[in-house]
């Protein structure tokens, strides 16, 4: 009888003390937005100058990120939230991501601008609403496109299209790493951040390119871009109630 209730007291004590503990049931929430160096982005006119001197619009923003993960800071671990997202600028469905419960620690962001070599591959996607309007030409590589960014520059008449993909099977997907610490424990409420993306800096810093209406085989402009990409299209905010 003694050890009885020296068992049920020890139970008691366990459920008080669990009693007065916290449920960390953090999520993280992830938005896409898009700006030409902090401008709204146009559709109709050609209000919109890169550094080169062009007056262009945006009609089309279609791109695919990758491996989209928390890395921890204090220990050898990683949360992926979701391993490719399509970004559509003309569905709002596309802009967001919710994560799972990310459990207590210290965090920064990384994720992949397109897809990388061993999982762009043809037909990878096919149950995917991005497997037909995202598909690379068999004979410059195969596989799906990063980005589409389309629209009028100089008239109303004549076009660009930006697209970047793996030309001649060369994988020119990059990674970003956001130095933006994302601390949770306890008493954390959800956080809501916003991944943005300056489309003027595609075009300059460190390569000064011009709109053209074509450059799928253009090894080097796909290098270029690239390039810019990685140096500072893409920032992350973190956004308050």
């Amino acid at each position: 009888m003694k050890n009885l209730l020296s068992v049920v007291f020890a139970a008691l004590i366990l459920i008080s003390c669990g009693s007065d503990q916290e449920i960390n049931d953090t999520k993280i929430f992830l938005n896409f937005s898009h700006n030409v160096d902090g401008n709204p982005i146009s559709m109709d006119d050609l209000s919109h100058t890169n550094l080169a001197g062009e007056n262009y619009n945006v009609l089309t923003l279609k791109y695919l990120i990758s491996d989209i993960k928390l890395i921890s800071n204090e220990k050898d671990h990683e949360k992926i939230i979701k391993d490719v997202h399509f970004v559509d600028l003309s569905d709002p469905s596309t802009m967001f991501i919710e994560s799972d419960i990310i459990e207590n620690g210290s965090y920064t962001l990384q994720v992949r601008f397109g897809l990388d070599a061993t999982t762009n591959v043809t037909n990878s996607f096919v149950n995917e609403a991005f497997h037909t309007s995202m598909s690379w030409p068999e004979m410059m590589g195969g596989g799906y496109h990063y980005m589409k960014l389309e629209g009028s520059y100089t008239n109303d008449s004549t076009f660009y299209n930006t697209h970047t993909g793996p030309t001649m099977e060369m994988d020119h997907s990059f990674l970003c790493s956001f130095d933006l610490p994302i601390n949770i424990n306890n008493s954390t409420n959800n956080l809501e951040y916003a991944i943005e993306m300056n489309i003027n800096n595609w075009y300059e810093n460190p390569n000064t390119l011009n709109l053209a209406p074509a450059i799928m085989m253009d090894e080097q402009k796909q290098m270029q871009l690239m390039n810019n990409g990685m140096t500072d299209v893409f920032n992350l905010q973190g956004l308050l109630d």
